[in-house]
């Protein structure tokens, strides 16, 4: 009988261990079609909130960008334009990882021609590779939220290959 509740409690502990994991996925390069710009921003939101779990969807409680507390710091050269996006694209992205309701810091920002944006981030800070990553119209509503890094240093190669300021 000690073998068999061992056992159960074993499969029960490998399954919360193994459920938990949101997978990864790597950027479509459809996605990423139509890209104009692509920025470095410092955005000043000191409202931002972490969630308590990332394990629920809280898309809902994804908050607006407000573009008003955006200021650009650089501007990605249109030559470094193409090898940017294939760097994003090689990231591994923890699919709906739902840490932050929204960015703060230094983020990135890639402009469509369309006039929606991408918001890139991670809490550097931190030391985290916890962030957000998600995609809003051009009066900043979120769109959609496409997750976290996989891994920090996803978000500095970015930022430190390709723009001047370095993190």
């Amino acid at each position: 009988m000690k073998k068999i509740i061992c056992f159960l409690y074993l499969i029960i502990m490998c399954f919360c261990l193994c459920s938990c994991d949101p997978g990864t996925y790597t950027i479509n390069p459809n996605s990423l079609e139509g890209v104009k710009t692509i920025e470095l921003i410092d955005y000043k939101n000191p409202d931002q909130k972490h969630f308590a779990s990332w394990v629920p969807n809280h898309f809902e409680d994804l908050k607006p960008f407000n573009t008003a507390k955006a200021t650009v710091l650089e501007i990605l050269q249109e030559e470094r334009k193409s090898d940017f996006l294939d760097a994003f694209m090689q990231t591994d992205i923890l699919y709906k990882y739902y840490a932050y309701d929204s960015p703060v810091d230094i983020c990135i920002r890639l402009n469509y021609e369309n006039g929606n944006f991408l918001i890139i981030w991670s809490n550097y800070k931190k030391n985290s590779f916890a962030g957000y990553i998600g995609e809003y119209s051009a009066d900043g509503t979120v769109l959609s939220f496409w997750g976290s890094f996989s891994g920090l240093s996803y978000y500095q190669g970015l930022i430190n290959n390709f723009f001047s300021y370095n993190i």
